[in-house]
C-alpha cells in the first residue's frame, strides 16, 4: 500500500511539474512576443514591417538630385550620339518608345540626328527617377520628346519616352527653335509655399479629375497666373506668353477658364495614371497616362452653348508625360509632351501599385 501510494504522490507531481513547464514556456513565448512589438514603436530602433510589396519600411535614397540630373543628362548625351555605350545602363535595363518594348539602341536612337541643348530637368532621389523635357530632330526634323528614367544601383534600369512627331495629325506643334520652359520650374519654393508628396500628387489627380468628362465642374487648385505648355506651345496663352493661335486658348485663356467652358469634354476617361516623380523641393509632380477619345458623337456643347465638332472621327488616345508645378497648393505651371497612339493602347510600365489612380 504505501508503495502504491507512493507512485500516485509521484505522478501528480509529475503532472504538477509539467503544467509549471507549459506555463513557463507559455510566458517566455508572451515575453518574446513583446519584446518584438516593442522593438517595432516609434523610437524603438529600426521598423520591422514594411506596407505589402515594399522591400523595406525605409527608403534611404542613394542617388541625390544631382546624381539622377547627371544620368539624364549622361542618357541625352548617348543618344544625341547614338551610342548606347556612352551611358550606364543595367544589363536588364527596359526601354519604351510610345509604350512599346523595344531593346535600348533601337527607335528614336537610330534616328536622331540632333538634342537641344537645354530641356526642362526634373528629379525624384526618394524614388530613384528623374524626367526630362524638350525637342529632338529626326534627320533634321523636330519631334517633341519626354523621357523617363529609373537609377538603381547606378546604373540606369528603366527608361520611358513619348516621342511626338509631326504627322499632319491635330496637336499642338510649337516653334522647335522657340521653345522656352519655364524657369519657374527650377525655383525652390520656401518652405511655406511647399506641399508634401501625398499633397502633390493628390493635385495632380484633381487636374486629371478636372479633365476626364470635362463639364465645367473643376476639382483643381488653379493659380490665377497658370499657364501650360504642350508640345512646345502655349495652349493657355497668358497675357506674359503671346501666341497659342489655333488652339485651345482661342477659344478662353487660362486653365480654369477653359475647363469651366467643358472645352475637354471629347476626353471620355484619363487611365493609367501614374506619379513616378515628385519633387517637394520645387513643388513639381510629372504623371503619365492615356486620355481616351471614343469620339462617339461628333458634337458637343460647351457650358456657354456653343457647338464644337470633334477634330478625328475615330476612336484615338493620347499618351503622356505631364508636369504640374504646384506653389501654395496650386497649379500655376504645366509643361507636357503627348502624342498620338492607337485607341485604349496599355503602358507596359502601368503595372502594381502604380496602375491605380492615387499613384505611389
Amino acid at each position: 500500500m504505501q508503495d502504491e501510494g507512493c507512485r500516485k504522490g509521484r505522478r501528480r507531481a509529475e503532472r504538477r511539474a509539467g503544467r509549471g513547464g507549459n506555463h513557463a514556456r507559455w510566458r517566455a513565448g508572451l515575453l518574446a512576443a513583446a519584446a518584438v512589438a516593442g522593438a517595432m514603436l516609434p523610437g524603438a530602433g529600426p521598423a520591422l514591417a514594411q506596407a505589402p510589396g515594399e522591400p523595406s519600411a525605409v527608403n534611404i535614397p542613394s542617388c541625390d538630385r544631382a546624381c539622377l540630373i547627371g544620368h539624364v543628362r549622361a542618357y541625352m548625351a548617348a543618344l544625341g550620339k547614338q551610342d548606347p555605350a556612352q551611358a550606364p545602363f543595367a544589363a536588364d535595363v527596359r526601354f519604351t518608345e510610345n509604350n512599346v518594348l523595344i531593346p535600348i539602341g533601337k527607335g528614336l536612337w537610330r534616328t536622331v540626328s540632333k538634342i537641344a541643348p537645354t530641356g526642362l530637368e526634373v528629379a525624384d532621389p526618394l524614388t530613384g527617377q528623374a524626367a526630362w523635357f524638350g525637342v529632338v530632330w529626326e534627320h533634321g526634323v523636330a519631334a517633341y520628346y519626354a523621357m523617363r528614367l529609373k537609377v538603381d544601383g547606378g546604373k540606369i534600369s528603366e527608361v520611358e519616352t513619348v516621342v511626338h512627331r509631326n504627322t499632319g495629325l491635330p496637336a499642338p506643334f510649337g516653334d522647335p527653335d522657340k521653345v522656352a520652359h519655364d524657369p519657374a520650374f527650377q525655383e525652390v519654393l520656401p518652405p511655406e509655399q511647399r506641399r508634401p508628396r501625398q499633397r502633390l500628387i493628390a493635385v495632380a489627380q484633381s487636374y486629371f479629375n478636372t479633365v476626364e468628362l470635362n463639364d465645367g465642374m473643376v476639382f483643381a487648385p488653379f493659380a490665377e497666373d497658370c499657364s501650360r505648355l504642350e508640345n512646345g506651345i502655349s495652349t493657355t496663352a497668358p497675357a506674359r506668353t503671346p501666341g497659342g493661335q489655333g488652339n485651345a486658348s482661342a477659344i478662353a485663356a487660362g486653365c480654369e477658364e477653359q475647363f469651366k467652358l467643358g472645352i475637354y469634354h471629347i476626353n471620355k476617361r484619363i487611365r493609367e495614371r501614374r506619379y513616378p516623380i515628385v519633387d517637394e523641393e520645387r513643388g513639381i509632380v510629372v504623371a503619365s497616362g492615356f486620355f481616351d477619345h471614343d469620339n462617339e458623337r461628333d458634337t458637343y456643347a460647351l457650358t456657354n452653348g456653343r457647338e464644337m465638332k470633334t477634330a478625328l472621327k475615330w476612336p484615338n488616345s493620347i499618351s503622356l508625360l505631364e508636369a504640374f508645378r504646384v506653389k501654395e497648393g496650386k497649379i500655376d505651371r504645366i509643361e507636357a509632351v503627348f502624342t498620338y497612339v492607337p485607341y485604349f493602347m496599355h503602358n507596359p510600365w502601368a503595372v502594381g501599385r502604380e496602375h491605380g489612380e492615387v499613384g505611389e
